[in-house]
């Protein structure tokens, strides 16, 4: 069983390193670094136990509180995923249990260290209120966050899978544990098994974490399948709506005349270039344009090119290509607009917050777009919701 503990310490702290490295992505990530942490902690304390403790009734008995955190971080992730305005700290109460848990598991070793007559005994309560308190939470509120998943979260979205799985893992670990709770009265040395299958599935869950960021074994195929709209106008021609067919596609949200991007075909790609640049050396070139995006917003320039921003930050262009499809797997245009989006989103809360008039049309091309319907397009890809849709949300978040 030390080795499978031994393999899931490694496994948490490589998706820890992994998901601090790409932090920049997204606001939730942090939920998923905190998760496995938490995992890593929890089979570090198990390793210890199996490694130094020789009291067999300690071996069998001593649950760790860890285990109250993991449903609770994937809740707020789900809620961070379907409302990236959401404020994870507003839901501390969820950690009520963990925090009991710490204080019954901290007291139980004070107990045992201090070889009291009743040290068995507080062992066995703790160990009963504990388990029996944890297994129903898990079941219960991993169908709850299955459940939210797929009613909140549009179809393809690679976070509902991920979320879905997580959790199916976690409802999994739940049964488990109550089957073998029940089974384990009758056979001794199911307790054995029953650890190291849930300590197997734990580690199953940092590595899809991990396939999750990077996609280097599901769902890898399903990256960007369809091109990307570009705005730049040498390769694009830019049409009034009064030549075109109506678009319906959140034409709602203005009152002025849409534009249409079509996009014209691109001339055959050269063979994929072979990587260059170390792993290293792309987290630099990220980092420097992470901080360029930041600092001098060049997202604002509606004719920003790859050539454009390759002078501006005194970085080779095939080196940024070359570290946005390889190490951040997002094209160009995407790595630029989630930033205008961005812009966008910020611009709403303090204009809100101020009791502002809000002109969403104004708002996209002040922040690089181009066009209204390719703002549409990319917010809703984004948010998942509408301009108007977005804004609304937001303020019935701020009113409550």
């Amino acid at each position: 069983m030390k080795y499978i503990i031994a393999i899931g310490i490694f496994q948490a702290l490589l998706a820890a390193v992994l998901l601090l490295r790409s932090r920049y992505k997204k606001n939730a990530d942090d939920l998923l670094i905190s998760l496995v942490i938490c995992i890593g902690i929890h089979l570090s304390i198990k390793f210890f136990i199996f490694t130094f403790v020789e009291d067999q009734q300690v071996l069998n008995m001593m649950n760790t509180f860890i285990g109250f955190c993991y449903i609770p971080l994937l809740y707020l992730y789900t809620l961070k995923t379907i409302r990236p305005e959401f404020v994870s700290a507003s839901k501390w109460y969820l950690f009520i249990p963990f925090i009991i848990g710490a204080i019954g598991y901290f007291s139980t070793v004070c107990v045992l260290f201090a070889t009291s007559p009743n040290a068995y005994q507080v062992l066995y309560w703790y160990n009963t209120i504990s388990l029996y308190t944890l297994l129903p939470l898990d079941i219960v509120f991993s169908c709850g966050i299955i459940y939210l998943a797929i009613t909140k979260l549009p179809r393809n979205c690679q976070e509902k899978k991920l979320i879905v799985q997580l959790a199916s893992l976690f409802l999994c670990i739940g049964i488990l544990g109550v089957l073998f709770t029940i089974l384990g009265s009758f056979i001794w040395s199911l307790n054995y098994l029953s650890r190291s299958i849930i300590y197997t599935l734990l580690i199953v869950i940092t590595i899809r974490i991990i396939t999750y960021k990077y996609g280097t074994v599901i769902d890898s195929g399903l990256q960007n399948s369809n091109q990307e709209m570009f705005l730049s106008v040498g390769n694009y021609n830019v049409i009034s709506a009064v030549d075109t067919p109506e678009i319906n596609s959140d034409s709602k949200d203005f009152l002025v005349n849409d534009v249409l991007i079509i996009e014209e075909k691109q001339p055959e790609q050269p063979q994929k270039r072979r990587e260059i640049l170390s792993q290293s050396e792309m987290f630099k070139i990220v980092l420097k344009l992470e901080k360029a995006m930041e600092k001098e917003q060049y997202f604002t320039d509606s004719e920003l090119t790859l050539d454009k921003l390759a002078k501006l930050t005194n970085l080779n262009k095939y080196h940024i290509s070359e570290t946005l499809n390889h190490f951040v797997n997002k094209p160009f245009y995407t790595f630029v607009n989630e930033y205008r989006i961005q812009y966008v989103k910020d611009k709403f809360k303090n204009l809100s917050e101020q009791n502002r008039t809000i002109n969403i049309l104004e708002l996209a091309f002040e922040s690089g777009f181009n066009s209204k319907f390719s703002f549409n397009r990319y917010f809703k890809e984004v948010t998942s919701h509408t301009p108007t849709e977005y804004l609304n949300l937001m303020v019935k978040e701020m009113v409550f």
